[in-house]
């Protein structure tokens, strides 16, 4: 049986480390143009009539989706979006992308304090008289020091964090408050790279589907003139002897009185 006990009265520095997550969602839209005013082009009853076309009054036309807002939508490949405000008479090419970040930091505190204390440990180690099993005297007293000096360590160790937890668990916050400034200004600069790289990737998805905007759109705009054109004509006591469309082609022929 070996017993040991000390007094310390230690200084001693400890460095907390803690490491911190953030992600973000960053969402960019962009505009092909601002706006397309059709009023610069069309005409009262053309507007008008334009709005009948894209709610789908007229055979052969779909209509358009309609937001909360009454705007008639239509997306188009790749993610583009027509917005028409038929208050407005204002045309929006929208397409929109979206990219999730995140960012780790760590951060680290240091504290520093003395320990003060009475410790005793005890540890026990079994021989045999006639050296059975060849475990000498020497052999348990030795590997009962050993015990001891392991016991008093953990002792040490215990009194330390006893004494110092306050301390301890101020610097962990101090640490991971430390972490989080770090990871909130570097996921801030990858924010701003991948808004950067979103932009890129917008004006080319917009460049790519700006011939598809504008097939979709005349198409949509002569079908309304040529709806116009079919209520003035029959308003005014006229008749409609032929109406044919081949492709983007409008063939009619009217007879006026």
């Amino acid at each position: 049986m070996i017993h040991l006990a000390r007094s310390i009265e230690e200084a001693w520095r400890r460095t907390i480390s803690e490491t911190a997550s953030l992600s973000g969602e960053v969402s960019e839209l962009a505009s092909l143009s601002a706006e397309v005013r059709l009023d610069a082009e069309m005409g009262d009853m053309a507007l008008s009539m334009l709005g009948r076309v894209l709610a789908g009054e007229f055979d052969g036309f779909p209509a358009w989706e309609r937001d909360g807002q009454g705007n008639f939508c239509r997306e188009l490949d790749g993610g583009v979006v027509l917005v028409y405000d038929p208050k407005k008479a204002l045309l929006h090419v929208q397409t929109q992308l979206t990219s999730t970040v995140s960012a780790t930091a760590s951060g680290t505190a240091e504290i520093c304090g003395t320990t003060v204390g009475e410790l005793a440990v005890t540890a026990v180690s079994r021989y045999y008289d006639d050296g059975w099993g060849g475990r000498r005297e020497e052999d348990a007293r030795q590997e009962a020091y050993l015990q001891a000096e392991r016991r008093l360590a953990s002792a040490v160790a215990s009194l330390h964090q006893h004494q110092q937890a306050e301390a301890v668990a101020a610097a962990e916050i101090q640490a991971q408050e430390a972490a989080g400034e770090k990871a909130a200004g570097e996921l801030e600069r990858l924010k701003a790279e991948a808004r950067d790289a979103l932009r890129e990737q917008l004006q080319s998805r917009l460049a790519q589907a700006e011939e598809q905007v504008h097939q979709v759109m005349n198409r949509a705009v002569g079908e309304a003139y040529r709806q116009t054109l079919r209520q003035l004509v029959l308003d005014n006591g006229g008749r409609i002897v032929t109406d044919e469309q081949t492709g983007s082609v409008i063939s009619m022929e009217l007879e006026l009185y």
